[in-house]
């Protein structure tokens, strides 16, 4: 008479099976996680872009002449909600001179031409998500 119950191959291969589909799954939840990181920098970047147009036209079409975050922070801080910058979807606080080593938001103004360029790269600065300007560029 035969005894009932599996085999030990029978187990193997269910728990093969099971790390196989563990594994497409993490590395799908992992790969949306950073999806969902990277729109939510270009969202803070977004609110940046229009809360510089604000201040210009409270200011008669003039930019504000900042050379870094905290300076940015310092002239918009009354155009800001709570008055602090967006937060840093990488570690949940608002986006600093200190905390903007993962998907790092630039903020360039070119006084002669009243020009500035905002940009937000992807976690290891490697890649540009978004760039908002309003420099226009002539090609000839």
């Amino acid at each position: 008479m035969k005894e009932k119950g599996f085999t030990i191959v029978e187990i193997l291969i269910v728990f093969i099976i099971i790390g196989i589909l563990l594994i497409v799954g993490v590395g799908s939840y992992y790969i949306g996680l950073e999806k969902a990181r990277e729109i939510s920098a270009e969202a803070g970047l977004r609110l940046l872009h229009v809360t510089v147009e604000m201040y210009a036209v409270d200011h008669e079409g003039k930019y504000p002449n900042a050379n870094n975050l905290s300076e940015l922070l310092e002239e918009l801080k009354n155009y800001l909600f709570d008055r602090k910058l967006p937060e840093n979807p990488f570690n949940n606080k608002p986006y600093s001179d200190e905390n903007n080593d993962h998907y790092k938001i630039t903020y360039t103004y070119d006084p002669s031409e009243n020009a500035y360029t905002l940009t937000v790269m992807n976690r290891y600065n490697t890649k540009i998500l978004l760039l908002l300007s309003n420099k226009i560029v002539l090609k000839h």
